[in-house]
């Protein structure tokens, strides 16, 4: 095995995979090993390393191209000779041009996708229906469907996002006069000081943007725009906490030079390790104290900055002005008053579980929680909406279709859910949103980004999933067109078949039939994917529950 080789390729695979960006699963293995193991498991015990190497597709100079230093072999499907040579190999091992694989556990499903990648026979299957849904996505509809099937994707993202603006716009109110175009709200989670009785905004920094320029290959990023922070003011006539904003070019160490001197944001945090600190006076909040309020009354939301744009020029920050604290307080008037009695609102218990477990200790017990009242509103939107597609969209189409254009727009969906949440970071290093799934874990963040649900939400998490479904297909090789893949003649059988079910519990599978079974299990308890993924599930269920019965007839 050429693992020196295969561990750069590795690394090649971080933060451009299409396959790991549509939709977030964890512990998705590397296609490059994957496709290692999906060989070296069919390939006879005998074969030299070099061939090894050209099937992995490692050397295309061997097919009369030019040599690449920087070739990535995660974007390389392989090509016609190369996938026959080993349909050969398989006839003289297993008695067939293309035997069967199956993976059940399958999770993100790199085995899978790489075993179809070379036209063998994949069975695909997980006992987890979120997993399901995405393999489904990243395999059996681009195989199935091919590029072509990007021309309807498109429109009915469009159709989506245009009626979400329409129906949003009130509670995103534009400054009159201006241009601006927000993009961000930010909010910090706040408790009441036991001492001052003030409300004390928590955050472990102030920073809003302290964004480096690429300035060349070996060279040092250089720091050419404008940093921004707020600063927190105590009000103690109003026992709460003013900002002021703080703009200037860096200074010393992290800092802001401003005409006052240099400031740092990071000597205002207000909370570390849990316990906070009143910025009014100067009291030490407890960590029990403070999930005593938040198991209570639950913890409050102050917004402090305002991320936006101007045209096509780069981020600027204000701070909040009585049109976005209008916009948000009519949310509070008119949504939270009916929200008991809107049915697709996640309003669900959150199992008690290794990862769930912390929540509890911070006030949030039930799935709809984990949203500001105005993200929430935006995504039920959403949800209405794609919902009212679906009518539209099986009145157009065909059954198969139908599945594979509103599992779609529920990805998109799911990005947004991930994007605009509690959960979410905001990045200051390069001043924009974190997804909540970044990690393995399930952390409420004392200060966290919302992004614009009416104009910029939608349509940012919609243009980077289209752009991965265009390039999934690119992987597999498929044309527009033409749902062949290359090198796999039309008339071999071929199949990609993706089960919901328990890897102990394979009845769907008829005796006899599997060739090679190809996985990588879990390890032990060292990521709860039940637990993670339940976080998309509630949501999955309320666009795609009709569509895949099956998988999500459980409220949980």
């Amino acid at each position: 095995m050429p693992v020196k080789l295969l561990n750069q390729q590795v690394a090649y695979e971080h933060g451009g995979n299409p396959f790991k960006g549509l939709h977030r699963w964890y512990s998705r293995k590397p296609l490059s090993f994957s496709r290692a193991s999906v060989l070296a498991s069919l390939l006879p015990e005998d074969i030299s390393l070099d061939e090894f190497e050209y099937l992995l597709g490692l050397h295309p100079e061997l097919e009369g191209l030019k040599p690449d230093a920087n070739l990535r072999l995660y974007k390389v499907p392989p090509g016609y000779f190369r996938v026959g040579k080993v349909h050969d190999y398989c006839e003289r091992v297993w008695g067939n041009r293309n035997p069967t694989v199956l993976d059940a556990f399958a999770g993100g499903g790199s085995i899978p996708f790489e075993a179809a990648r070379y036209g063998l026979n994949v069975l695909a299957s997980d006992l987890n229906p979120v997993a399901v849904v995405t393999m489904k996505a990243a395999m059996e509809y681009p195989v199935k469907f091919g590029p072509d099937l990007q021309v309807d994707i498109d429109r009915w993202v469009k159709w989506v996002g245009d009626e979400a603006e329409k129906r949003l716009a009130e509670f995103f109110p534009s400054t009159p006069k201006s241009e601006e175009v927000v993009q961000n709200y930010l909010w910090a989670h706040t408790v009441v000081c036991p001492s001052c009785q003030s409300v004390a905004p928590l955050s472990p920094n102030w920073w809003l943007s302290k964004t480096s320029n690429y300035a060349g290959k070996g060279q040092a990023r250089k720091v050419t725009s404008d940093w921004y922070a707020v600063k927190p003011i105590p009000n103690l006539t109003e026992k709460r906490v003013d900002f002021e904003l703080i703009k200037g070019k860096k200074g010393k160490g992290t800092t802001i030079k401003t005409d006052e001197g240099e400031y740092n944001p990071d000597d205002y945090t207000t909370v570390s390790r849990g316990v906070g600190r009143c910025p009014s006076c100067g009291n030490i909040i407890e960590d029990e104290v403070i999930k005593s309020q938040a198991q209570s009354v639950g913890l409050g939301h102050q917004l402090y900055a305002v991320a936006y744009k101007k045209g096509k020029s780069s981020l600027e920050f204000r701070l909040p002005n009585q049109f976005d604290l209008d916009g948000y307080q009519k949310v509070l008037n008119i949504f939270l008053k009916n929200i008991k009695n809107i049915e697709i609102i996640p309003i669900i218990d959150i199992p008690h579980g290794q990862e769930t477990e912390r929540l509890f200790s911070i006030g949030i017990d039930s799935w709809n929680k984990l949203f500001n009242p105005r993200q929430l509103l935006t995504l039920v939107t959403y949800v209405e909406i794609i919902n009212e597609a679906k009518e539209l969209i099986r009145a157009e189409y065909e059954p198969e279709k139908v599945e594979a254009i509103c599992t779609y727009l529920a990805l998109v969906l799911d990005r947004c859910v991930d994007m605009n949440c509690r959960l979410a970071n905001w990045d200051s290093s390069r001043a924009g949103s974190k997804r909540a799934s970044a990690q393995h874990s399930l952390n409420l963040m004392w200060n966290y980004p919302e992004i614009n649900g009416a104009s910029e939400l939608w349509y940012w998490c919609a243009d980077a999933f289209v752009s991965e479904y265009r390039s999934l297909c690119e992987l597999f090789g498929t044309k527009a067109q033409s749902l062949s893949l290359p090198g796999i003649l039309e008339t071999e059988p071929k199949s990609i078949k993706i089960d919901a079910a328990s890897a102990d519990s394979l009845y769907h599978i008829a005796d006899k039939s599997v060739d090679a079974v190809i996985t990588d299990p879990p390890y032990y308890a060292t990521i709860q994917y039940a637990e993670l993924s339940d976080f998309f599930y509630v949501w999955m269920k309320r666009t795609l529950g009709d569509i895949f019965p099956e998988l999500f007839w459980s409220e949980l």
